[in-house]
């Protein structure tokens, strides 16, 4: 906030003065890490590409990959993409998407582990849901993290085999998830809990 007296140095009469409130409109980059360059992790980039975000693209098939892709889109291949959950900022959006569902396990289990997630998101059916959530019991995992991840990931309203129509339900949920993350309700919320 700034206070402007109003009165001769502004060239008012009246008197006076006036508390200006100026907010930032520039929204904060967000981080997501997607693991898939299959038909929707294409569907998805094709749509993260005009976002405020940084994107960390990840798999092992280099030839899955377009010729090109924007600046903020950061393409990695890689023979083991478990590893790279270990170097992923803090409070970052995860979508999960291989041509693998062992893989898809493995990194589930991988960003779980992390404890600073704002978004797990898998690709796949109710029942793949369902299997996942009763292996990563077995594996130890307690409910509060299981439910942390999202299998099916995106919008329940939302129902498509199509990966244009995924790609918009699925970033539908971040940017709800995000919005969420950033009202001041939530931080108070968080620190309630942490207390």
């Amino acid at each position: 906030t700034q206070d402007y007296p109003l009165g001769p140095t502004l060239g008012q009469c009246c008197g006076g003065f006036v508390t200006l409130l100026f907010e930032s409109v520039i929204q904060p980059k967000f981080h997501l890490a997607l693991f898939g360059a299959g038909h929707v992790g294409k569907a998805l980039v094709q749509c993260l590409s005009q976002m405020p975000c940084q994107v960390t693209w990840v798999d092992n098939r280099p030839q899955e990959f377009p010729e090109q892709t924007a600046s903020h889109i950061q393409v990695k291949v890689s023979d083991f993409p478990v590893e790279e959950v270990a170097d992923m900022p803090a409070d970052t959006y995860y979508l999960v998407l291989t041509h693998n569902h062992q893989l898809d396990l493995e990194l589930a289990e991988a960003v779980l582990k992390r404890q600073d997630v704002a978004y797990l998101g898998v690709i796949g059916s109710k029942s793949k849901g369902a299997r996942f959530r009763h292996r990563l019991q077995h594996k130890g995992f307690d409910q509060k993290q299981i439910a942390q991840m999202l299998c099916p990931m995106g919008e329940t309203e939302i129902v498509s085999k199509q990966p244009g129509e995924i790609a918009i339900s699925v970033l539908a949920q971040i940017l709800k998830t995000k919005a969420k993350r950033e009202s001041p309700t939530f931080d108070t919320i968080k620190k309630v809990e942490s207390s």
